[in-house]
C-alpha cells in the first residue's frame, strides 16, 4: 500500500521492502528487534508508543543524551509516534493509519490486542488486506497462555538452559537473548510469508509466534538425538553431541581459540598425528564416545603454543577456528568491519552512535541510508499531518488527550506483557 508522502532517498526507494508499511505495538526485546530487520529491508515502520514508551526507554544502563543502550539496540529505522490507544481521537488516528498500512505487529500477551480493539477481528473490517502479527510468551491457547514470559523462562522451558553450560555448574541461559530475538525473527518471516499469499488472494490474515515456540525449534537435533537414542542431552559446555573434537582449547598465552570438524589434519597441524592412527579416534563414532579423553590430550597440545601461532597455522593448512574473542575485540575485527555489521549513525539528539549492523546482504539494503533510533514521539507530527493529512488543531487535541490520561493504557500493559 503506497500513497506514502514521505520523503525517501533513491537507495531506500529501491529497497526490496520498500512500500510496505508496518504498525508496531510492541516493547522489550522480540518485537523491536523483528520489525528493526523489517526497517533495515525498507519497510516503513511505524512505532505507536504510549505517553510513557516503549518500557525498555526506563532500563537502566549507558545511554546516549538519554537514550537508553537497551532502548537504542532494538529500534533504528522506524518512525515513533505517541497515541494512547485507550483514549477515542487516538485510537481513530491508528484506525486511520491501519486504512493505510500493510501489517500490525505486536507482542502484547494473548487477549491485550481484543480488548484494545486492535487485534485482526476488529481490523481486518477497516482495511481487509491488514496482516496481524503476534508474538507471545507461550502461544495464543494452553494453559500458560496468560503468563508472564521473558527470554530467561521460554530458554528454561523448552529445553535450552539444561544443555548449556558446563557439566556439574548450575544451569544456564545463552548469553544472547535467543529466544526473543528467534520470535522476532521467526514474525518476520510470518509476515513476509503472509504478504507473499496476500498478493496471490488479495487479503490480509493472521500470523502468530511465541518465544517459548522458538526456544524450541532452536534445539531440533537435540529433540532428535533424545527421540531416536532415548538419552536425555545434558550440558555441552563447547562440546558437541555429534562431533568431536569440536571445542574451545586455552593456549601457552592464556587465550581460548575454537575449532570445528577438522579431523584428521587438526592433528598434524598440532603435531600430534599419533591421535589419528590410535584405533580409539578413528571413526567419528570412537572420537565422541571417547571424547573427553581426545579433547584432554589436545588441550595438551595446545598449550604448547600462542593463540596467534596457532591461527597462523590453521590458516596455511584450512583449519577452521578463531579467537574466543571479548565484545571490545570483536568490534574492530576487520571481518566484522568489513561485513558492515558495526554501524555508526547521526542521532537527532546530536553525535554519533554505534549499533550492529543487519546480516542480511542484498541490493538495495545499506547501511548508509539506516536512521538511529527515533526519541518518543518524534515522529507524531509527521506521520500524522504528512500521511494522515490532519489538521494541527487535530493534531494537538490528538497529543493533549494522549498525555491527559496516561495511566490507564500503560498500566493495562504492564499488566498484560
Amino acid at each position: 500500500m503506497l500513497g506514502l508522502k514521505f520523503e525517501r532517498s533513491t537507495m531506500m526507494r529501491n529497497s526490496p521492502l520498500n512500500g510496505l508499511r508496518i504498525l508496531a505495538l510492541e516493547n522489550y526485546i522480540a518485537g523491536p528487534y523483528g520489525s528493526m530487520i523489517l526497517g533495515d529491508l525498507g519497510a516503513d515502520v511505524i512505532k505507536i508508543e504510549p505517553p510513557s514508551g516503549d518500557l525498555s526507554r526506563s532500563f537502566a544502563g549507558p545511554d546516549h543524551k538519554g537514550e537508553v543502550f537497551y532502548y537504542l539496540a532494538f529500534n533504528r529505522n522506524k518512525k515513533s509516534i505517541v497515541l494512547n490507544l485507550a483514549i477515542p481521537s487516538n485510537k481513530d488516528a491508528f484506525y486511520d493509519l491501519v486504512k493505510l498500512s500493510d501489517v500490525v505487529w505486536d507482542n502484547f500477551r494473548p487477549g491485550v490486542t481484543a480488548r484494545l480493539k486492535v487485534n485482526y477481528d476488529a481490523l481486518k473490517k477497516i482495511n481487509p488486506r491488514i496482516i496481524c502479527c503476534s508474538i507471545t510468551g507461550y502461544g495464543q491457547t494452553g494453559a500458560r497462555k496468560n503468563q508472564l514470559s521473558y527470554d530467561i523462562v521460554g530458554q528454561a522451558i523448552s529445553g535450552i538452559m539444561s544443555i548449556t553450560g558446563e557439566v556439574g555448574r548450575s544451569p544456564t541461559r545463552c548469553g544472547p537473548p535467543v529466544g526473543d530475538l528467534v520470535a522476532g525473527m521467526m514474525g518476520v518471516v510470518g509476515v513476509l510469508a503472509a504478504v507473499a499469499r496476500r498478493d496471490k488472494t488479495g487479503k490480509g490474515e493472521k500470523v502468530e509466534t511465541s518465544l517459548l515456540d522458538s526456544c524450541v525449534s532452536l534445539l531440533a537435533y537435540y529433540f532428535s538425538y533424545y527421540f531416536s537414542s532415548g538419552e536425555v542431552p545434558g550440558p555441552q559446555g563447547a562440546g558437541h553431541l555429534g562431533v568431536s573434537p569440536y571445542s574451545v582449547f586455552k593456549t601457552r598465552d592464556g587465550r581460548w581459540i575454537a575449532t570445528g570438524i577438522n579431523w584428521p589434519r587438526i592433528t598434524r597441524v598440532i603435531g600430534a598425528e599419533w591421535l589419528a592412527d590410535d584405533t580409539r579416534f578413528q571413526t567419528m563414532a570412537g572420537r565422541v564416545r571417547h571424547k573427553e579423553e581426545l579433547e584432554r590430550i589436545m588441550q595438551e597440545y595446545f598449550l604448547k603454543a600462542d593463540a596467534q601461532q596457532w591461527l597462523e597455522l590453521f590458516e596455511a593448512e584450512d583449519i577452521a577456528g578463531g579467537l574466543v574473542q571479548n565484545i571490545d575485540e570483536a568490534a574492530i575485527d576487520p571481518q566484522i568491519l568489513n561485513n558492515d555489521m558495526i554501524v555508526s549513525l547521526t542521532h537527532s539528539l546530536g553525535g554519533q552512535i554505534k549499533l550492529t549492523g543487519n546480516a542480511i546482504k542484498m541490493s538495495g539494503v545499506s547501511p548508509s541510508n539506516y536512521e538511529a533510533p527515533p526519541v518518543l514521539g518524534q515522529h507524531t507530527d509527521e506521520v500524522l499531518k504528512n500521511l494522515l493529512d490532519y489538521s494541527h488543531r487535530r493534531i494537538k487535541k490528538i497529543k493533549t488527550e494522549a498525555v491527559a490520561n496516561p495511566g490507564e493504557l500503560t498500566s493495562r500493559i504492564r499488566k498484560t506483557l
